[in-house]
């Protein structure tokens, strides 16, 4: 077997994906009764993701498909973020949304975006993408800014938690949810942030898996922050004034990993083009 024909079948799993994505975004927008058993903020912040989702990570997710598919590498990267997104975003969706009528797409966008991102990771040359970058790509100072973010993370749960805890009462997050639990720490202290730290102390050492999570990890921060923006409009246009700080910061953390990874992609040398 051809060492891009696994990764190649990942990449064409993008278009049912998109396509199913598109579905549970339409069915949260259109649907009322989806996010009916949700408290007022939750529906806010579920709609605002549906829209975000939408807009951003569909066009994002096949248009990265179909780069990397003509044989871009910095596109297939682009792309693993895009899928590691989706799938940190819909294990939320499949595990904290109260039961409705699309969790079917839920289960599909999650599966598709897990089995496509562990399909294409796996055979991946790290060593011959990390050769590709120049002594101009941004390593110190990505690494510090995702150090700085999965630091950053850490702490905000972890405030929030740790008094709650310590008081004897649940974080008022999880009252304002109307959920069993935080869902979104769980992953962010379980997943998200570590990775983050995992890729910084990587890049800082300059190792070409480092080299590799570097533009995934930033992509991934682009696109999560981005969808806060409309979550934080959504929230506004409910009422809830801390709307328009979720997407003022949303769109600060968007535009600085969105400088850094062009900055980043721009590193590599002419053969970035070059079919793996």
């Amino acid at each position: 077997m051809d060492n891009t024909e696994p990764k190649r079948w990942t990449l064409w799993l993008s278009f049912p994906l998109a396509v199913i994505l598109v579905i549970a975004c339409l069915g949260g927008l259109l649907l009322p009764s989806t996010y009916a058993a949700e408290t007022r903020m939750q529906a806010a912040l579920a709609i605002g993701n549906d829209a975000g989702n939408l807009v951003v990570i569909v066009p994002a997710l096949l248009i990265a498909a179909i780069l990397a598919l003509r044989g871009s590498v910095a596109a297939r990267l682009l792309w693993m973020g895009t899928l590691a997104y989706l799938f940190y975003d819909f294990l939320n969706y499949a595990l904290a949304i109260h039961f409705n009528s699309m969790f079917l797409a839920y289960c599909g966008v999650l599966g598709l975006s897990f089995y496509a991102l562990a399909g294409s990771s796996l055979p991946l040359p790290t060593a011959e993408i990390a050769r590709r970058y120049g002594p101009r790509t941004p390593v110190k100072t990505t690494a510090v800014v995702l150090l700085l973010m999965g630091l950053v993370t850490v702490f905000h749960w972890l405030s929030e938690i740790i008094p709650a805890q310590l008081a004897g009462r649940v974080p008022q997050a999880v009252h304002d949810s109307g959920l069993l639990t935080e869902t979104v720490a769980a992953l962010d202290l379980a997943f998200g942030a570590p990775a983050l730290v995992i890729a910084a102390i990587l890049l800082l050492r300059r190792k070409p898996l480092g080299l590799v999570l570097g533009p995934v990890a930033l992509t991934f921060l682009t696109l999560s922050s981005l969808v806060l923006a409309p979550m934080g409009i959504a929230m506004a246009g409910r009422g809830f004034a801390a709307g328009r700080g979720l997407c003022a910061i949303g769109l600060g953390i968007a535009a600085v990993s969105a400088v850094l990874l062009v900055l980043f992609l721009r590193g590599g040398k002419a053969t970035w083009q070059a079919a793996l």
